[in-house]
């Protein structure tokens, strides 16, 4: 097996990550402003923001498999997640709300954000393979 990164499959690559990376930060406090938009903010909405970012979460892998397919565009979908993750305390602190968060809370955070993304990212992987061996259209991200 050769794992090549041509021009085209790394562009598509780079894309799946930004997707996934950008879908971090939109995924917690897109999903906590979405869950609290009708109560206000309190420590009951942030059950609904829970519900949401899982929801946000998996369409992003979801898009990021009709960027990318194979182990290295699955890696760079984790990476993407990595780097999301990684940039949530820059956000914050920019937005004027700094996130005191350790590593430890990081990692519990990592954790729970990585599972809808690669569940979406699966799903759309499978699909496209379920479109190939039926005859379907095949592009970029089928195979």
């Amino acid at each position: 097996m050769e794992i090549t990164l041509g021009t085209g499959g790394l562009t598509r690559r780079l894309a799946a990550l930004v997707i996934v990376a950008v879908a971090c930060p939109v995924a917690l406090f897109g999903g906590a402003l979405l869950g609290c938009a009708a109560q206000g903010f309190s420590a009951s909405c942030a059950i609904n923001g829970v519900l949401v970012s899982p929801v946000l979460l998996f369409l992003a892998g979801l898009g990021a498999s009709l960027a990318t397919r194979g182990w290295v565009g699955l890696s760079f979908v984790i990476l993407g997640v990595l780097v999301g993750m990684a940039s949530i305390p820059i956000v914050a602190s920019v937005a004027g709300n700094p996130v005191p968060i350790d590593p430890v809370q990081g990692v519990i955070a990592t954790i729970w954000f990585m599972p809808p993304v690669l569940i979406g990212y699966g799903a759309g992987r499978g699909v496209a393979r379920l479109r190939a061996r039926s005859g379907g259209a095949e592009g970029p991200g089928v195979g």
